[in-house]
């Protein structure tokens, strides 16, 4: 039997503990309860958007990012998309040509023919439009800052030689001090 006691001052650290680890989860967009956000496309059809986010994850591949940050990706490039129809071509053309490579179902195929059919249309304008917009559109995420381990622009907050200028955690410890 377990004769742990909670007194005041543990169940309220533990309630500020939660509200903020779940105010830090909705702050990133992170979900735990799976799906609970919708891709909108105006231009793209159903079809193209979720075959583009599939490409769009083989392209810059993170596992531990969920697919709501490669569907505002999509969002993106739907939104350019809409305003040049030569662009919209490009995207379904490449979208529905490398579905059909890839067997019809991009997300079925080995990561190793999604590479090699990626690298085949590295130069082709659809795949720099998407990589391009990707770029900025995923990375430039500030909710994504914190998975990648980045604390975000330094210079609002005073420069790096006042932020992290010597957190270096990674590098082994010297004698500090000790003449070489």
């Amino acid at each position: 039997m377990n004769n742990s006691t909670y007194t005041r001052r543990t169940i309220l650290k533990m309630g500020a503990i939660t509200a903020t680890a779940a105010y830090a989860y909705v702050a990133a967009g992170i979900s735990l309860s799976g799906k609970t956000w919708a891709m909108t496309v105006n231009t793209l059809d159903d079809n193209t958007a979720n075959a583009l986010l599939q490409i769009s994850r083989s392209i810059y591949p993170h596992p531990m990012l969920d697919d709501l940050f490669y569907a505002r990706c999509v969002e993106s490039i739907d939104a350019k998309a809409g305003q040049d129809p030569a662009l919209k071509a490009a995207i379904t053309e490449g979208v529905a040509t490398l579905t059909q490579q890839a067997g019809g179902d991009w997300a079925s195929a080995p990561a190793e023919k999604q590479a090699a059919l990626l690298q085949a249309v590295a130069t082709e304008p659809f795949f720099q439009a998407v990589r391009g917009d990707m770029v900025v559109s995923l990375y430039d995420n500030p909710g994504l800052w914190p998975q990648f381990g980045y604390e975000g622009p330094s210079f609002p907050k005073g420069g790096y030689i006042n932020r992290g200028f010597n957190d270096i955690d990674w590098l082994p410890e010297t004698g500090k001090g000790e003449a070489s």
